[in-house]
């Protein structure tokens, strides 16, 4: 998602202030409406044109309130109690209509699933420089740059709904670009790649920067942009301040050896999207006591498979099984307490206006309330340090604490097979080790748990057992979960 502004008003004849500072923030404070507590605490930050900043920290430490601020989002689209002054390319960021900022300001959100305006990729891509009254010719030669600058070439003629979230980031990425802003926002743009296409990403920004764009980057998986950057700072309780050293890995586990019969099965299974074939005979086992996983490059099928195996997808061929039951034709609602899932963007699944009341929606359709589902709601809120947040609203929370909610809303069922799509998306490296710990007892209390995900340090501190998406099929690596350390 891009910024957009009037082409008449070409935010190019605007001088920087002070030789090459694109962005100076001061004293800048904001807390969301209903909110007690400030998401900025008197944040002073300059940017400069030509250099990569860092911005680390906790989930819901500040960093996605800081980008949307210096994108002149806040206060028009987030409505709350501001204060301070940010001024991005020589305007007064706080006080101008969303579009003051023009095409010089380009931001790419956490959650590429809502970011997309157009049917196709090469459309959707165009969509910014030609709102912004660029020529026909320029248009179609920024669009390619920004589909080779984001690894996307190769999906110029799909249609977004085909693609898998890994892809729609990477497209996300690429509308952006194609804008060719003078400062840069990005925040958690690595979350859903691959290794490869993270790494070919940050050689993207590093070019960027020293060519003159200021590009400021909020990121948990910081090894991978820390070695393009020329600051790093943390964003904690809504201040700047110097950043950590790199977090230590987490220790892998002892493998689980558990042989119990599987708690869930996929069995030569057959899905296709329109006329692209994604699972060619795909087939897992999952087995109760161990955390099984899957890994892959983006658009290889992961999330198809996970959404076979929970009811989303019905297969053309093969069968899914719980435990003896052939459940290839249940609708994921009647798999559901047996198998829960918690998919890659679920802030767009969230119902409730309570952390609380969301959490409880599946113990209501179990038929469990009054004492004891308010002991289940309190403890599984506890386990993922949910227990402030009860009473908030789930769509004012960040990215990482909105999977924390969907999770609690699946674990508080207390599901025989767990499958997570991406879990890690928005979670600090602390958080990360503390969902490892979880879902690795959630499997020695005798689940089944299934994991897709691009956060090799990740599955290595939870995995007892590493797939591979290849083909269609998902196959195992032959390599222990701790050789993910690094991925």
């Amino acid at each position: 998602m891009t910024v957009h502004g009037d082409p008449a008003g070409s935010p190019h004849e605007v001088p920087l202030p002070d030789g090459d500072i694109v962005a100076r923030v001061r004293g800048l404070t904001f807390s969301y409406g209903g909110s007690g507590l400030p998401a900025l605490a008197g944040v002073d930050l300059d940017v400069r044109a030509g250099e990569v900043l860092v911005l680390e920290g906790p989930s819901g430490g500040g960093k996605s309130t800081l980008l949307r601020a210096l994108a002149g989002l806040i206060p028009d689209f987030h409505g709350g109690c501001l204060g301070g002054s940010a001024e991005v390319i020589g305007r007064d960021a706080l006080s101008l209509a969303p579009a003051g900022l023009g095409g010089a300001v380009g931001i790419v959100f956490q959650d590429p699933e809502a970011q997309a305006v157009l049917g196709t990729v090469e459309r959707d891509v165009a969509f910014g420089p030609s709102n912004a009254g660029v020529s026909a010719d320029e248009v179609m030669q920024r669009v390619d740059r920004a589909l080779a600058d984001a690894g996307a070439a190769h999906l110029r003629t799909r249609r977004i709904e085909t693609l898998s979230s890994g892809e729609r980031q990477r497209v996300a990425i690429a509308g952006v670009l194609a804008r060719e802003p003078r400062l840069l926002l990005l925040d958690e743009p690595t979350s859903q790649l691959d290794t490869a296409a993270a790494a070919a990403l940050a050689a993207t920004l590093r070019r960027l920067a020293d060519h003159g764009t200021a590009v400021v980057v909020a990121e948990h998986r910081a090894e991978r942009v820390r070695p393009i950057a020329d600051r790093i700072l943390a964003v904690r309780g809504g201040q700047v301040g110097p950043a950590d050293d790199e977090d230590p890995p987490a220790h892998p586990p002892e493998p689980c050896r558990a042989t119990a019969p599987p708690a869930a099965r996929v069995e030569q299974v057959v899905v296709a999207h329109g006329a692209r074939s994604v699972l060619r005979g795909a087939s897992l086992a999952l087995v109760p006591g161990r955390v099984t996983a899957l890994v892959g490059p983006n658009g290889s099928g992961k999330t198809t498979l996970l959404r076979t195996l929970v009811g989303l997808h019905r297969p053309g061929a093969g069968r899914v099984l719980l435990g003896d039951d052939d459940v290839s034709a249940l609708p994921a609602e009647d798999r559901f307490p047996r198998i829960g899932m918690v998919p890659q963007d679920p802030g767009r699944h969230l119902l409730t206006e309570r952390v609380a009341d969301e959490i409880a929606v599946a113990l209501r359709s179990l038929g469990v309330s009054g004492p004891d589902a308010a002991r289940r709601v309190a403890a599984t809120a506890a386990a993922l340090d949910l227990g402030d947040m009860l009473d908030r609203h789930p769509l004012d929370l960040s990215v990482g604490e909105r999977e924390r909610v969907a999770l609690a809303a699946i674990l508080v069922a207390a599901p025989r097979v767990l499958v997570l799509d991406e879990p890690t998306r928005g979670m600090d490296p602390a958080r990360k080790r503390s969902l490892a710990r979880i879902i690795r007892q959630h499997a020695a209390d005798g689940a089944a748990v299934l994991v897709a995900t691009h956060d090799g340090p990740f599955a290595a501190a939870a995995a007892d057992e590493v797939l591979q998406m290849r083909d269609g099929d998902a196959s195992p690596t032959g390599l222990p979960p701790a050789a993910l350390l690094t991925a």
